[in-house]
């Protein structure tokens, strides 16, 4: 394996880089006790204002370097999500499944941040739980437009981040927008990310737009 510039790390260097990246582990779930946030497999997770964060370390393996992923979404849209998928009883999981569960909305990263490695990995640990306290403030002023302008942006395609994008509609009621970019991607053979007996997200989205709003027009 090559580092940027050009230096090769040797199998017991690499060896290490496996070795830190476990100790960081520890070290950010030791630094995380006190704190307002919580910790699980390496990462920070919290809930602020109505915001669900996680700050997750990502230590390279063949270089020298950590960052840190900050993602960040609306609490409401995983409820939403797993009313649209019929797991409804996913409601009732700890806070720690919404980052970490098969069947939960992954929205982009709002912020990516590299992190100064220190020989002491506790230290290391520390501005990673500083990063996380900066973050928190950018994330609550961002806004839910702000997220639905990532969810769009920062896919591979149209359709990357359509679970997250399509709840956050919903939760703002914004139903036939949502039920619009569904139908878009049912027709070009997209799933959104999640496929089960039922059909897809897309397909299973399209019924649940479709009762919610013939029961509006009802009512």
């Amino acid at each position: 394996m090559l580092e940027p510039d050009g230096i090769k790390l040797t199998r017991a260097q690499q060896a290490a880089r496996y070795a830190y990246r476990r100790a960081l582990e520890k070290a950010v779930r030791s630094v995380s006790k006190g704190s307002s946030w919580r910790s699980t497999q390496g990462c920070l997770f919290g809930e602020r204002s109505g915001w669900f964060l996680s700050v997750c370390p990502a230590v390279f393996i063949d270089r020298y370097r950590t960052d840190v992923q900050v993602t960040a979404k609306p609490m409401s849209i995983d409820p939403i999500f797993w009313d649209i998928v019929g797991l409804p009883e996913n409601r009732d999981m700890p806070l720690s499944f919404r980052l970490l569960g098969a069947w939960t909305c992954r929205p982009p990263a709002f912020a990516e941040v590299e992190v100064e490695e220190r020989e002491d990995v506790e230290d290391a640990a520390i501005q990673i739980l500083k990063t996380a306290d900066e973050q928190v403030h950018a994330v609550l002023s961002w806004g839910i437009e702000g997220f639905l302008q990532s969810c769009a942006e920062n896919g591979a395609d149209a359709y990357s981040y359509m679970a997250p994008e399509v709840c956050a509609l919903i939760a703002i009621g914004r139903l036939p927008e949502a039920l619009k970019i569904c139908k878009s991607a049912h027709k070009a053979g997209e799933t959104g990310g999640f496929t089960a007996p039922a059909g897809s997200f897309a397909g299973m989205a399209i019924s649940w737009l479709d009762r919610s709003l013939n029961a509006a027009t009802r009512h």
